[in-house]
């Protein structure tokens, strides 16, 4: 019979069931269901302490396997630091708990009180360094069988910080590069748990897999499958307070065909006891990479346990604007497909969710727009246009005006393109004007070494005398923002059936909303498809 894991819960009526740590399904011959609930505790194995005030958690549940017990009552946590006299004091600032001689004794009436106690720990005045003493835990109950654990306290505090590393600059695609890295200890206590170094990256780079203590793992990304990779390292010999150590080897990546900025994070953690250090599920081959002392001046220090490398390749990323009219259900009405296409060589898109580029529209005059589908996620395939309010403002869509501004909001491939679409109607002035549709850097900042500014922007007409509205051509590109001008010929880039309707129809169900919270049939309509976020 499978077991089933109960946990007590707040309520008499309702007992919420869970699995025990631990229990497994058993096939035959299972254990005898316990009689009552049981205690378990969380709790962290080790406290490093200094003179300043730690905050601490420790939390407990009951459980009974299923066997359906009277509900645990009068639920008691005690807190017993008497081990500590001379390293360091324990306060708790709970209106369940009371201290005496050093012991803190928590009471909660029912579980509806939670089921977890923060309290502070520091150490007391002239405790040596590296002094030691016990925490020791105990939960009980009526109706419960009560559980005990236990935490080491050590004076003394620990503290790596993670030193620069120089931005790579001009690096050929497909050259190897070195990624170095030092360690400092800038606390008083040598490191007593395994470090953990963990570095994470998008934009192409592809690690070298080989060494043993290392796992590598990689991720495909919604702009450039493969883009993704990960670095997990884990030593365990200690760092002494105040040293200064490097990798024995630095960490070598290739860079990629379409990298064009690859951004590598990096960071430096101690381990808590039995924590599992996770990263990728590949083990590296060749021999362990470990820390030896730092020799030379090196590049200096983040504030902090964590840093961040940019590598720029020699490439350039071609952004280009399209713009395609459609004629709508009635006359005068119209859909503006628009898109932002990447004719390579290399990928873009941003590390920090931050927009790489902006198409700019504005529509011609005597127009103007009455909605704008979308479909929300990273990986969706319309994205969201918002109203320009100024060179350095934008607010959500709304109905009635000309001047729209639509990010790339995570990136797009060599051969890609992200697209939108916009839809309005012509007023009794429209006289033919051009409207244009104007690829601008994004919030990204991110620089594209565009090849080829000429495709920048496109112009457009609305062509009311006829029911097939269709897009202009002209020669030259009109200055970003301009009402009118020239451009290359716009092209259609959005597949068959892939672009939504105006009606709002399609492949998948619309939810027809307003960027106001009110719904403005016949006047702006904001649609929006909820797809799920391929995970990466």
């Amino acid at each position: 019979m499978t077991s089933h894991r109960t946990a007590i819960g707040a309520a008499l009526a309702a007992v919420a069931l869970a699995l025990a740590p631990g229990s497994a399904a058993v096939a035959a011959d299972p254990s005898p269901l316990p009689t009552q609930a049981y205690a378990t505790i969380d709790a962290d194995q080790q406290l490093d302490v200094g003179p300043a005030a730690q905050s601490v958690v420790v939390s407990w549940m009951f459980y009974d396997d299923g066997a359906h017990v009277p509900v645990p009552r009068n639920e008691k946590l005690v807190i017993d630091a008497r081990d500590l006299a001379g390293v360091a004091a324990v306060t708790a600032d709970d209106p369940r708990c009371r201290t005496e001689a050093r012991v803190v004794t928590c009471v909660s009436k029912d579980s509806s009180q939670g089921r977890s106690v923060e309290f502070a720990v520091r150490a007391e005045a002239g405790a040596a360094l590296g002094a030691t003493g016990t925490i020791k835990y105990s939960v009980g109950a009526d109706n419960a069988a009560g559980t005990t654990a236990q935490a080491k306290v050590v004076v003394g505090v620990p503290n790596l910080v993670v030193g620069k590393v120089p931005d790579i600059t001009h690096a050929e695609l497909g050259s190897r590069i070195d990624l170095p890295l030092r360690l400092r200890n800038t606390g008083d206590l040598a490191t007593d748990r395994r470090i953990m170094l963990r570095w994470e990256s998008v934009g192409g780079l592809v690690f070298d897999r080989k060494f043993s203590n290392c796992k590598y793992g990689s991720g495909d990304d919604p702009v450039e499958p493969g883009s993704q990779a990960s670095v997990t390292c884990v030593f365990t010999a200690p760092v002494a307070a105040g040293a200064t150590v490097e990798l024995s080897s630095p960490l070598t990546a290739t860079v990629g065909a379409h990298v064009l900025t690859a951004v590598t994070d990096y960071s430096a953690e101690l381990l808590k006891p039995g924590e599992q250090p996770g990263g990728g599920s590949d083990q590296g081959a060749g021999p362990e990479l470990t820390l030896v002392p730092a020799s030379g001046a090196g590049d200096g220090f983040e504030n902090g346990a964590t840093g961040r490398v940019t590598v720029s390749a020699d490439s350039s990323a071609d952004l280009a604007a399209t713009a395609d009219v459609r004629p709508g259900r009635k006359s005068g009405e119209w859909t503006l497909d628009l898109s932002t296409v990447d004719h390579g060589p290399a990928s873009v898109f941003s590390a920090d969710n931050k927009a790489v580029a902006l198409v700019d529209v504005v529509l011609p005059k005597g127009t103007v727009a009455t909605g704008n589908a979308f479909e929300e996620g990273e990986d969706g395939p319309y994205g969201e246009c918002f109203l320009w309010v100024s060179s350095t403002k934008t607010a959500r869509f709304e109905a009635g005006h000309r001047h729209y501004v639509c990010p790339v909001p995570h990136g797009v491939a060599p051969g890609k393109s992200r697209q939108f679409v916009l839809w309005g109607r012509t007023t009794k002035d429209y006289d033919g004007a051009k409207g244009t549709a104007t690829v601008l850097p994004g919030p990204a900042g991110i620089p594209l070494h565009d090849p080829d500014t000429a495709n920048d922007s496109v112009t457009f007409t609305l062509d009311t005398s006829t029911s097939s509205p269709t897009p202009s051509a002209s020669g030259s590109s009109p200055a970003p923002g301009a009402s009118g001008g020239a451009s290359a010929t716009p092209s259609a880039t959005a597949e068959a059936g892939g672009t939504l309707a105006h009606t709002g129809t399609g492949p998948m169900a619309l939810l027809a909303t307003a960027t106001a919270g009110a719904v403005l049939l016949g006047s702006a309509t904001v649609l929006v498809a909820r797809r799920r976020q391929r995970s990466h």
